[in-house]
């Protein structure tokens, strides 16, 4: 079987590595330590991942509603337009206050995937974009490995900054999602999972230090964090009083990607591969806005069947 090094240590790089098993020579991470970067809701659709993992997920029934503004399409224009810059149909219109099905990874997740990895990672390092010695898996958004191995595009990645506050709740256990349209106010989705609050912000078309600045106010803690919490929960009908300890604001550098064209995308995933026996994999590696953890297995296993002499065109492009 062929053997890979993976490139990045977040969650697609850890997810690759941790099935590759003894398939992986080692994961390059040039972050000192696991970036642990994720912050926003996570939760899985099926509980493929954690069998694949043999990691527990938790079945959990989710109720998602709407703060609505008064009507159903002025909250997905408002919605979309608040999370990034354009009229699109988003989640928010699955949100009708039914109860679906999901699975939840235990809270140390990405610490679990982590053990699960048996190549050595090497912290501190930073890839120069070179295959020597076998194939490439790269987790690198794609606009940079496009810079690395100077591709020449006409593409215009977007990407939006956002903004993550978590906080634990006392005597709570339950899964639900708030989605909030109003563009007078920041947070654009609230979530509870388990005893966890995770409160979502995007600002799109501004840069990282307007982006701060906007949040700034909000991050005072604990009058103006613990107002804006209040509100928050009050949407849950809970209050800040179920809150314990201090809250934790983190910024996502990438809280939301927007599509670019699909051929264009796919030509160069395609192209990195054949010249550069580099496989893109994950979210921000292959610009799959609407890419979910639970896709990466069966993604992960054609780039397995590639590498080790499958010939599927319409694989390769997938």
């Amino acid at each position: 079987m062929t053997k890979f090094m993976v490139v990045g240590a977040g969650m697609s790089g850890l997810l690759a590595a941790a099935i590759l098993r003894e398939d992986c020579l080692k994961v390059v991470e040039a972050q000192p330590e696991l970036p642990n970067n994720h912050s926003a809701l996570l939760r899985f659709r099926s509980p493929i991942v954690g069998d694949t993992l043999n990691i527990p997920f938790r079945p959990v029934q989710v109720i998602k509603a709407v703060a609505t503004l008064g009507n159903p399409v002025a909250d997905a224009i408002s919605y979309s337009l608040k999370t990034n810059g354009t009229a699109r149909l988003r989640s928010i219109i699955t949100a009708q206050g039914a109860t679906e099905q999901r699975w939840i990874a235990p809270p140390d997740y990405i610490s679990a995937v982590a053990r699960k990895v048996t190549a050595p990672i090497h912290f501190g390092e930073k890839w120069d974009g070179k295959a020597e010695g076998g194939p490439v898996i790269s987790t690198l958004p794609m606009p940079t490995l496009m810079k690395m191995l100077n591709y020449h595009h006409e593409q215009e990645f977007r990407s939006i900054e956002g903004w993550t506050c978590t906080a634990r709740l006392r005597d709570t256990d339950l899964c639900a999602t708030i989605y909030i349209p109003d563009r007078n106010e920041l947070a654009y989705r609230a979530s509870i999972t388990g005893d966890q609050l995770i409160v979502e912000y995007a600002f799109p078309g501004l840069s990282e230090a307007e982006a701060r600045e906007r949040m700034g106010h909000l991050t005072d803690y604990p009058k103006n964090a613990r107002d804006h919490l209040h509100w928050v929960l009050s949407l849950f009908g809970m209050t800040s009083g179920a809150i314990i300890g201090k809250p934790e604001f983190k910024r996502q550098r990438y809280a939301k990607i927007l599509p670019v064209d699909d051929d264009a995308r796919k030509r160069f995933i395609l192209w990195a591969t054949e010249h550069h026996n580099i496989y893109s994999f994950g979210r921000f590696a292959t610009w799959r806005p609407g890419l979910l953890q639970d896709d990466l297995i069966n993604d992960l296993r054609v780039i397995q069947r590639l590498a080790n002499g499958g010939t599927s065109y319409d694989a390769r492009r997938a």
